[in-house]
């Protein structure tokens, strides 16, 4: 018996030792790996202390917040044109921006959309700012409106871009190309009597005399334009859709080129029906004051910003058979773009 068990006991022996082995092997490659562990927490010796120290500063860095911006737009060029520049200055790191076409089927979802807090609105054109002072409450800045009076609200943050580029440069321009021209006409309505002291400023810089007139019609204007028409050699047209109708303008200018009556137009369509020249503002210029605006009002508030702010360029364009009628003799451009101080 004795001999059996003594026999046995090495056999038991020989069965446990792979156990043993397994287990030592099992302790040895979990402290390996805890032991990787730790060392890829530790900066690799590659890193200097610099490296790792602006890691963990960019670490607690909170990502940036986009300002977010809606553009109100309807489909008329000019209004697309300003919007395609003002998109370019507003670049998708900084700005949340939507787009939002006034005459689209889906505006009442896309207004919905933005009756949230924080929303700044672009509004390009009269209907597009109408319905942004209507169907909004985030603070609202204009473009090509003329008549914005009506845009004013109580309590409302409402600023806006001037709709004439700066008058010292269109009639600068004016004085170069027709260096005789020395009486300006100027009508306007009881609305804008504000531009009357500037064109006079404009004018009386370059040795050239304004008279002035105010209307409530469109039909009062043309009567007006005719008892002006002996005293002056040009008539300054504001955009004003109060005193103006197409029937109205059509007439007026027919009469002017009769009575040798230079015009100076705010739309180049107009160029066509006999006007002398247009001065227009550039896309390119309403586009960086808005967002100059913008960006005086997120980081300075509103207290030092005026209702309107002036452009800073002007695009000229010339009829040139128009402008051979009168006996001057230009080169050959027929347009370019006068700059002022921005």
């Amino acid at each position: 018996m004795t001999s059996d068990m003594t026999r046995e006991k090495p056999r038991l022996l020989s069965k446990r030792v792979p156990i043993v082995l397994l287990l030592l092997l099992f302790c040895a490659v979990s402290g390996c790996a805890r032991k990787r562990t730790a060392v890829s927490n530790l900066p690799s010796p590659a890193d200097p202390p610099e490296s790792v120290h602006r890691r963990a500063i960019r670490a607690d860095i909170p990502a940036v917040t986009r300002r977010d911006v809606a553009i109100l737009f309807s489909s008329a060029p000019s209004y697309v044109d300003v919007v395609t520049e003002l998109r370019k200055l507003l670049p998708v790191q900084t700005y949340r921006l939507t787009l939002v076409d006034v005459e689209a089927e889906n505006l009442p979802r896309m207004l919905d959309s933005l009756r949230r807090p924080g929303v700044f609105v672009f509004a390009i054109g009269l209907p597009a700012a109408r319905i942004a002072r209507d169907q909004l409450k985030a603070p609202i800045i204009f473009a090509q409106v003329f008549n914005y009076q009506e845009l004013l609200v109580d309590g409302r943050t409402v600023r806006g871009v001037m709709t004439m580029p700066p008058l010292d440069l269109q009639v600068q321009d004016w004085k170069r190309l027709d260096p005789r021209i020395q009486r300006l006409g100027l009508i306007v309505s009881p609305a804008h009597t504000n531009l009357i002291p500037q064109a006079e400023r404009a004018a009386n810089a370059v040795a050239i005399t304004l008279k002035y007139q105010i209307s409530n019609s469109d039909r009062e204007t043309f009567y007006l334009f005719k008892r002006l028409v002996p005293q002056i050699d040009g008539l300054w047209l504001v955009p004003d859709d109060r005193i103006l109708s197409p029937t109205v303008l059509r007439e007026l200018l027919s009469y002017a080129a009769s009575h040798g009556v230079r015009v100076c137009v705010f739309s180049d369509a107009l160029l066509q029906w006999g006007a002398f020249l247009s001065a227009t503002p550039t896309p390119v210029d309403i586009a960086r004051t808005l967002r100059r605006i913008l960006q005086t009002i997120t980081t300075e508030g509103t207290n030092d910003l005026p209702t309107l702010t002036p452009l800073s360029e002007v695009l000229v364009r010339v009829n040139m058979q128009t402008a051979g009628r009168f006996g001057l003799t230009l080169s050959q451009r027929d347009s370019w773009v006068v700059r002022g101080e921005e």
